[in-house]
Parts: C-alpha cells; sequence; structure tokens
C-alpha cells in the first residue's frame, strides 16, 4: 500500500507565518526527487521555491495560487517512493537558496499613537506580514481589528475601515464588467509590485526631470569591451558603464543615496543599486551591492551574474534587499521609447531610467551633427530633492556619460 505523506509550510523566515502560493512547479501526480522544487511561495521578505523533503509522486494540492498557507499548516501530499519512510529530513538535506536569511530590521519609526506602542503581541492573529507592517504603521493594534478575509484574515480594507468608519468603500462593485471580460488575480511578485508602487506614490511627492546626454564617446568604449568579452562569452552591457557612473555620481552628491525614515534622512555609504530588470516571474529589483568598491571589470562580471540568477530564479533574498538607489534601463524594449517617469522605490529618494541609445541632431561648434545620445528620465523626492540639486546632479551623471574615462 501506497504510503502518503502530508508536507507542511516550514519556517521560511523570521517572524512569518504564512506566505501566498504563486505558482505550483509540480502538477498532481507529478513524480519528483528529493530537494527538487514543489512550489513558489512568496512572503513580503522573499520568494523562495520549497523543495520536496522526500522522493515521490505529488498527490495532493492544499491551495491554490494566489492563496495563504500558513506555516505549519498542510502545503501538499507525497506518495512515498517504495522503501521510503516519512523520516523528518534533518535540516542540511534542504537546498540553502530555498529559505531566506533572517531580513535585519530597521529601527522602528516612533508610533503616532500610544495605544500602538503599548499594543500586546498579535502573531495569532492572520494577516499578511504586509498588512502588519501597515497597521504598525497607521498606528493600529492589529488584534482589535475584525478581518473579514477567509478565516478571519485582516486585510488592508479592514484597516481603512476602522480608522474611516463613515467611509463606504465597495471597489467591487464600481468596476466596470461586462459580458466575455476576463478576469485575471493579482497575485505573487504582481501583487508584491503593486503594493509597493501605491505605498511609493502615496509617501512621497515625486517630481521628474529630464537630460539628454551626448554618448558617442561611451558607444566607442562599450564596443571595445564587447568585442573583448565576446572572446570569455561574456555579454557586455551597458548597464555596468552606467552603474559605475552612477557610483561616481553618488560620490559627489550623496544626499541621493539616502532612505527617509520619518523626520530623519539616513545617507548610506555604501552604493547599493537596484537594477529592475524582467525575470519569468514579473518585473524584478535585484541589488548590486557595493558598487562603489567595485571597478568596471568587476562591474561588468557581477552584473552578468546577478542577470543570470534573476533569468533562472536563483536570486538569493539577500540579493533583493537592502537597495539605496535604482536604475531601469528601457534600452533592452525595442527601441526604447524616449522618456519615462518611473516610480521611486521607496524609502529611496530617486531613480533613474535610461532609454536606448540612438543617433540624434546635436549642436557642436554652432553645427548640427550626429551623435549617439542617451535620455536620462529621473524622479526624485520633492522633500529630500530640490531642483536646482537635481539638474546639478544629472548634469554632472551627463558628464561621464559624454567623457568616460573616469569609469576606467
Amino acid at each position: 500500500m501506497a504510503k502518503i505523506h502530508t508536507v507542511t509550510l516550514p519556517d521560511i523566515g523570521e517572524g512569518v507565518i504564512e506566505g501566498e502560493v504563486v505558482e505550483w512547479l509540480k502538477d498532481i501526480q507529478d513524480t519528483v526527487l528529493q530537494d527538487e522544487a514543489v512550489v513558489i511561495v512568496m512572503t513580503d521578505k522573499a520568494t523562495v521555491e520549497l523543495p520536496s523533503p522526500y522522493p515521490g509522486k505529488v498527490v495532493k494540492h492544499y491551495y491554490k495560487p494566489g492563496e495563504i498557507s500558513i506555516k505549519g499548516k498542510p502545503l501538499y501530499d507525497i506518495e512515498l517512493l517504495e522503501g521510503h519512510t516519512a523520516v523528518p529530513p534533518p535540516q542540511s538535506r534542504l537546498k540553502e537558496n530555498s529559505l531566506p536569511k533572517p531580513c535585519p530590521l530597521s529601527p522602528l519609526a516612533p508610533s503616532h499613537t500610544a495605544a500602538s506602542a503599548l499594543a500586546p503581541e498579535s502573531s495569532d492573529v492572520l494577516a499578511l506580514p504586509s498588512t502588519r507592517k501597515l497597521a504598525q504603521e497607521m498606528g493600529i493594534d492589529i488584534s482589535q481589528i475584525q478581518g473579514t478575509g477567509k478565516a478571519g484574515r485582516v486585510r488592508p480594507e479592514d484597516l481603512r475601515q476602522y480608522v474611516r468608519p463613515s467611509l463606504k468603500e465597495n471597489l467591487d462593485t464600481n468596476v466596470l464588467r461586462l459580458e466575455g471580460d476576463k478576469e485575471l488575480p493579482i497575485i505573487g511578485i504582481k501583487n508584491l509590485m503593486y503594493q509597493k508602487m501605491v505605498e511609493s506614490k502615496r509617501k512621497i511627492p515625486h517630481f521628474s526631470y529630464f537630460e539628454k546626454a551626448e554618448a558617442t564617446r561611451l558607444v566607442r568604449l562599450r564596443q571595445k569591451f564587447k568585442e573583448e568579452g565576446a572572446k570569455k562569452n561574456i555579454q557586455v552591457t551597458y548597464m555596468p558603464f552606467l552603474l559605475k557612473a552612477l557610483s561616481l555620481t553618488l560620490n559627489k552628491f550623496p544626499q541621493f543615496n539616502s532612505s527617509v525614515d520619518q523626520h530623519k534622512l539616513i545617507i548610506h555609504q555604501h552604493h547599493h543599486i537596484g537594477i529592475a530588470m524582467a525575470s519569468p516571474l514579473g518585473l524584478i529589483v535585484p541589488v548590486l551591492k557595493n558598487v562603489q568598491a567595485l571597478s568596471l571589470i568587476d562591474l561588468i562580471y557581477a552584473y552578468e551574474e546577478l542577470k543570470n540568477k534573476a533569468n533562472t530564479n536563483k536570486l538569493q533574498p539577500s540579493e533583493m534587499k537592502e537597495g539605496t538607489i535604482t536604475i531601469s534601463n528601457f534600452g533592452v524594449l525595442g527601441d526604447g521609447g524616449l522618456w519615462a517617469t518611473p516610480i521611486i522605490n521607496y524609502p529611496e529618494v530617486a531613480i533613474l531610467a535610461v532609454n536606448r541609445i540612438q543617433k540624434q541632431p546635436w549642436a557642436c561648434n554652432d553645427q548640427v551633427v550626429l551623435r549617439d545620445v542617451l535620455n536620462l528620465s529621473w524622479s526624485f523626492d520633492h522633500r529630500i530633492i530640490d531642483g536646482d540639486q537635481a539638474a546639478a546632479f544629472s548634469h554632472y551623471y551627463a558628464h561621464l556619460i559624454k567623457n568616460p574615462a573616469p569609469l576606467l
């Protein structure tokens, strides 16, 4: 008789008691090897692939994509291979990169109310980590909230209704639905991005600044590195050059490499630059750490490694956090457009979007000539960055793009 074992959701991080099922990598009746990934689960700290502790065949899923799984509760059933028993595997059997490292917590900002400062432990309340964080920011004791979600789960809407009882929000009935419309759930990475973008626009007064950078010398420099990289099977893109120029600019303008913590500005000494890029899971922002300490050659190799990890879903949780400024390259998307108004990655204070380098008319010594030009689109936190500061910052960055010798 086949032996069925129920696999539960393990402890996947400090203080995390639940996670959203993003995707089943193994369908029902699929065979699975020991330590082979079965399901992708996302928390507000990381997205992780959970491996099977035993070889066998998956026979039941307890959750659909988009549903919330609870630590210690059944996740899936596996029919064990003949000769195997459900003996708890040693901890070392788990893949090191399948579980996120504990996330260092930033110092908590002072609460707006004494009630939240004296709030009791609420670990027994069902709520996503992002909802708990929102409750803390709103000064609400989440244990006092009556959840309206599945199994009494507290939702963000419950928090807003709690502080605004007179406001009757019924967004579902106000959304236009016509016959034949298709409804798709916003889950996984898309849901996390959804929440972060709303948070950024709600908290940060954005303003944008645009500038054209003459990039003819940069194009020639990159071509030389590209030819050398081809000999070593290394793809040399413009990103390492843009990262190096950004780091050198931050050396001159350190205020742009900062984060806002209530009424404090934290100026970071390390340049941890987030790079927005597409992945099989959606848009992600892995972070290249300590760019200020890396040479251009180092950056070429480091960026190549980070990009390959993103494309194969092998990023470590530590590579997805602690960013201090972000860059997004639209140049990889066909013609790359002309300009953009990127949304700042909260709690950072600046973000750069670049478009594809194109030949454009350029004034030079009272003549109009064709030059390679890179369009720079910045967004800044206007609480921290003034217009004249933004202009000086962008102008110096454009200077390095035009004269890239300092990048070497």
